[in-house]
């Protein structure tokens, strides 16, 4: 079967016709339309194909007869220029992978001599990210408490539950957006993220945390996570600039300082639950996020910040106050306080 000629530029019938004129240069038009199956039409676009490529001259007996230029001169001159081709395309690219990397280089000299690394708006989020993460070679790991900086600032994610609605179609992705979590996972990048157990009802999570399983990347949740949080590789940290607000960011460097947050990271992890596993009341009629949020104030924090390390909604935190209060038996929350400390809740 004869090698098709698609490779310098002819197309079916025009590279047909190039092989039965090379056999018979002096055939008719009806014989050619009969024994290559062309229309009329046809016939004429390729001959116009072939004139245009050199492969069809002027006959010197006949100028108005068309000849097929033999493959030594005419497919030779296309090879010729097909290989000038690739190689101008072969430099247009070098130059710019040289221009990929005088860029980088610039960018990371830049940001080295910035010793505080902020960034604003979800796109200077994203994109910081995605520089980080195709550098990254061993390790992610993310705590997600409920907020995404595609949301608006101020606006955390909350789980889909008749008191706290939600986007229907929208999951708590947290700083790291499936496409990037998928490229790292594919390039075998140990990736572990931490979810609030708010999310278990709220579908379209708990659709992303399983598909990040089906890639290979590990999910767990856990009752109430401090703040958002990205480590790359142990090196490299993202932070909230703002812990209320979802579209800043800082950035930071060294084995040294992400240390502290890869063991509180740990920590975390290690009390959590796989997402496959059920969570439910125990025998004192209480909740993993019961205990949390009787944690959460007992520190003093407010309803607005219990709602943002639980992942729910303000109403959500009153709602889970009064079932705590209503187990303890107390009147209060200082009361619920200390008869929770009285048990051993606290720890």
């Amino acid at each position: 079967m004869p090698v098709a000629l698609r490779a310098f530029g002819l197309s079916d019938p025009a590279d047909r016709l190039y092989r039965a004129l090379l056999r018979t240069p002096r055939a008719t038009d009806a014989e050619l339309t009969a024994r290559l199956g062309l229309a009329p039409e046809q016939l004429h676009s390729s001959r116009a194909e072939l004139t245009g490529l050199g492969l069809l001259r002027p006959s010197w007996d006949d100028p108005s007869h068309l000849h097929p230029v033999v493959p030594e001169l005419g497919l030779a001159a296309l090879l010729a220029r097909r290989e000038a081709e690739l190689l101008s395309q072969r430099q247009e690219f070098e130059q710019a992978r040289a221009a990929f990397g005088q860029l980088r280089t610039e960018a990371a000299a830049e940001r080295h001599h910035t010793r505080t690394e902020h960034l604003i708006g979800t796109d200077a989020i994203r994109d910081r990210l995605a520089e980080l993460g195709a550098g990254t070679s061993s390790q992610v790991l993310v705590l997600s408490p409920g907020d995404s900086p595609t949301n608006a600032p101020n606006a955390p994610i909350t789980p889909n539950t008749p008191d706290a609605p939600n986007a229907p179609g929208t999951p708590a992705t947290g700083l790291l957006d499936e496409s990037l979590s998928a490229e790292l996972l594919a390039r075998g990048v140990e990736l572990r993220t931490l979810f609030v157990d708010a999310v278990r009802r709220h579908p379209p999570t708990v659709e992303y945390a399983r598909r990040l399983v089906g890639l290979g990347g590990q999910v767990r949740t856990a009752p109430a996570l401090p703040l958002r949080l990205v480590v790359l590789d142990q090196e490299t940290a993202l932070l909230p600039l703002d812990p209320e607000r979802s579209d800043t960011a800082t950035v930071l460097h060294g084995r040294g300082p992400v240390a502290a947050l890869c063991a509180l990271f740990d920590g975390l992890w290690h009390s959590a639950a796989p997402l496959c596993h059920p969570r439910g009341r125990d025998l004192n009629g209480m909740t993993a996020q019961h205990y949390a949020l009787l944690r959460i104030l007992q520190q003093g924090d407010t309803d607005v910040v219990a709602a943002r390390k639980l992942g729910v909604s303000e109403r959500t935190v009153r709602r889970l106050t009064a079932e705590a209060l209503e187990v303890l038996g107390a009147r209060s929350r200082f009361q619920a306080g200390a008869r929770a400390a009285e048990r051993g809740w606290l720890r």
